[in-house]
């Protein structure tokens, strides 16, 4: 594992709060009913200059704001956070991962002018008028258009993040027109990774009911976990060769609790909610039980107890990934950064292109 002087970016979950209900998102079970593991918290200002104090700011080449279960724009401190940041070290690069839905028109222009040009937010939109809010429960496609515009239009960079499923992939080449036309630096597209045991996803009403399904776009590559995965998860877990992605980009993951991990999904699981009708059920259930080991094993990692450098210093964050690579390898590492039955498709994040405006 590297150290603190190779440290280059910084994953940051400055909310765990949202105001959407993402169907496929831990924050709710499918769309309905919210995730009872999970209780609000939101950084501070003072925490945010305490964590990433002038000594973090000046080592790192930048950071970006995308939580596991919130969206970043819904922390009063946002605009106060970067603009600190920027400050500090003007080289840094910041980068906003949100849907846009929430805030005025006038708060993404302040935001742009906190956040010129060479910063970006990036707009998750997944579809037109009549299919964005099928995956994007609780947030309107014409209001998230028009803060980006606001945005746009103020002299901030933004782009528009399209993910594709069975319901959207007809509008690829429209959402790009629009994108284009409307001054979006990029228009990115991926397959969702998050269909695990079928690829039918019922989204459910808060009472349960089932509403409709999502599926995945034609052609997907989506790696589905079959029974027999299930039943002989173990040697495929074993078997893994871990390729660790956020090793080879030095970078941290820092939680809405001000947890430091090595990575999103390491930090997500422990408010994984396990539904008792989930197929997948004992992998979870057993990904939950390696967690609480490595926890164990790493101590406090909370960065308002002990800066970043003495916690990624520390002998125990230094040798305890051998172990969790090696000899008791992480499932959730085996499908995030392995190459096995349980993995998820690689290229699931590089279709995109730079839109000419």
């Amino acid at each position: 594992m590297f150290n603190f002087d190779q440290l280059e970016n910084i994953h940051l979950e400055i909310t765990n709060r949202c105001q959407a209900s993402c169907p496929m998102c831990s924050r709710n079970y499918h769309g309905g009913l919210e995730n009872p593991l999970i209780k609000n918290q939101d950084w501070t200002i003072n925490d945010f200059k305490h964590i990433l104090n002038s000594e973090v700011l000046n080592q790192i080449n930048g950071f970006y704001f995308c939580g596991n279960f919130g969206d970043p724009i819904i922390n009063n401190d946002l605009a106060e956070m970067c603009s600190y940041a920027t400050d500090v070290n003007p080289s840094l690069e910041i980068r906003i991962h949100t849907n846009g839905g929430a805030r005025s028109k006038d708060w993404w222009k302040k935001l742009a002018k906190v956040l010129p040009n060479k910063h970006c937010v990036i707009f998750a939109i997944d579809g037109l008028a009549d299919t964005h809010s099928l995956y994007r429960i609780g947030t309107d496609f014409n209001k998230v258009l028009e803060n980006a515009k606001a945005f746009i239009n103020a002299g901030g960079t933004a782009e528009w993040a399209f993910i594709k499923f069975k319901h959207n992939e007809h509008q690829q080449l429209a959402c790009e027109a629009v994108a284009t036309e409307h001054g979006f630096a990029r228009f990115t597209c991926k397959d969702s990774a998050r269909f695990v045991a079928t690829n039918k996803f019922e989204v459910l009403d808060k009472k349960g009911q089932l509403e409709y399904y999502l599926e995945p776009p034609t052609g997907s590559n989506i790696t589905l976990i079959t029974q027999d995965v299930i039943d002989n998860y173990k040697d495929i877990v074993d078997a893994s060769e871990i390729d660790c992605i956020v090793l080879k980009q030095k970078e941290i993951y820092i939680t809405a609790q001000r947890n430091i991990m090595p990575c999103c999904f390491l930090a997500s699981t422990p408010y994984n909610y396990i539904h008792p009708n989930d197929l997948a059920k004992d992998i979870r259930q057993k990904i939950k039980s390696q967690h609480s080991s490595l926890i164990t094993d790493l101590g406090n990692t909370n960065a308002l107890d002990h800066s970043i450098k003495d916690i990624i210093d520390s002998n125990s964050w230094q040798t305890v990934w051998h172990k969790y690579w090696n000899t008791h390898k992480l499932i959730t590492c085996a499908r995030t950064c392995g190459v096995n039955k349980l993995s998820k498709p690689k290229d699931q994040f590089i279709q995109g292109e730079n839109l000419d405006v």
